[in-house]
């Protein structure tokens, strides 16, 4: 497990993150069983009540079935997840929980602010945008379809080179060393029209998840604004309340 001195995260979200390490490492197929709370405990160096805490969101999350008087197995198949608690990429939770993702359709340009967005983003009507839009493909399939409006004073066209992967968080983070401190987020059910259908290969009117999310910086000013439509069936948020 990852050394409690650099991650100061609770024990059970480090074991959660070693678990899904362990059936990527191992190549637990489905149906294959994990070894025994008593050996996975001691492996970790945790109580087993804390490994069961991590066990629990796994489950929650449909990587585990547990089987009462069997033990516990890798679930038949899996959905990409997020805790709505941990802001983090689509690609970078892909890559952590060891799916290979990419991006498609990307677009990148400059618009104005309508009254809306102007008040959401907190700058003047009229002002200048950039706008990425472009669909998260993972294990091959669309998850989800992404549009991201930042100020061009904090994202320039230009600053989008051949180092952009995909995620308009991470690159905000590493490349423009903007510290974001928090996210307000609404979700929302909606259903695709055409053009939504055709890049995440849905039926037109399929249920979409819409996730709205505003970024804030340390100051609390607003950093950028998303819209991010999920595909249900391939894509799930969970929240973990204590």
């Amino acid at each position: 497990m990852h050394n409690p001195q650099l991650d100061r995260r609770p024990l059970y979200a480090q074991a959660h993150d070693w678990l899904l390490a362990l059936i990527r490492e191992e190549e637990l197929q489905p149906g294959d069983q994990l070894p025994s709370e008593a050996q996975l405990a001691g492996q970790l160096g945790i109580s087993r009540t804390t490994l069961r805490e991590a066990l629990h969101l796994l489950v929650e999350e449909g990587v585990i079935v547990r089987r009462q008087g069997l033990g516990t197995f890798v679930a038949a198949g899996r959905h990409l997840e997020s805790g709505l608690e941990q802001l983090e990429s689509v690609l970078a939770l892909a890559a952590r929980q060891g799916m290979a993702a990419r991006v498609n359709d990307l677009s990148v340009e400059v618009v104005e602010a309508d009254r809306a967005l102007a008040e959401r983003l907190q700058v003047d009507l009229g002002a200048s945008l950039t706008r990425v839009q472009r669909s998260i493909l993972v294990q091959d399939r669309p998850v989800a379809y992404m549009e991201d409006l930042v100020p061009t004073r904090q994202l320039a066209l230009q600053d989008l080179d051949e180092t952009f992967s995909g995620s308009v968080l991470d690159f905000l983070r590493q490349r423009c060393g903007v510290h974001i401190q928090e996210a307000l987020a609404a979700i929302t059910a909606t259903r695709a029209d055409d053009s939504l259908s055709s890049r995440l290969e849905v039926s037109s009117g399929a249920a979409l998840l819409l996730l709205e999310e505003t970024l804030f910086d340390a100051d609390g000013d607003v950093v950028g604004f998303s819209r991010n439509y999920f595909v249900p069936d391939r894509f799930r948020f969970h929240v973990l309340r204590r």
